[in-house]
């Protein structure tokens, strides 16, 4: 019976959520380029320093020890605000942020999509290898 209606509850929750875009379709206001595959976190800063941009900033900082409810993210809004209409985010995607974990060396933001809801976590290990979109300058 568990079985049957989790198998349901995970149909809708599929059915619900729209395809995922790809590099190629336009990309929302607020991002310049989505790279088609993953890197990780110094080929991904490197990346969008040769498409003309960077990566999102949490807060505006480079550095920062936790994002609240209501922190800015370039591109993304803000945290626990909708996510970006046209932005890919089925199937678990975890964006690169260009904010390192102030308190843990070798630890960075990753922004993802939780329901619709933009979350960012100062998880991302800098050898881990997630999706890379960039903002202007």
């Amino acid at each position: 019976m568990y079985e049957k209606i989790l198998g349901v509850f995970v149909l809708a929750a599929m059915l619900a959520v729209p395809a995922m875009a790809s590099a190629a379709d336009p990309l929302p206001d607020g991002f310049i380029a989505l790279s088609e595959s993953e890197m990780n976190w110094a080929d991904a800063k490197a990346w969008c320093e040769q498409q003309g941009g960077r990566l999102p900033l949490v807060g505006g900082k480079e550095s920062l020890g936790k994002a609240d409810k209501g922190t800015p993210i370039d591109g993304f809004g803000a945290v626990d605000g909708p996510w970006p209409k046209g932005l890919p985010s089925r199937g678990g995607v975890r964006y690169w942020a260009g904010t390192a974990n102030a308190d843990i060396p070798g630890l960075s933001f990753i922004i993802n999509d939780l329901a619709g809801i933009v979350r960012a976590l100062s998880v991302g290990k800098h050898d881990e290898l997630r999706r890379v979109v960039c903002v202007p300058k």
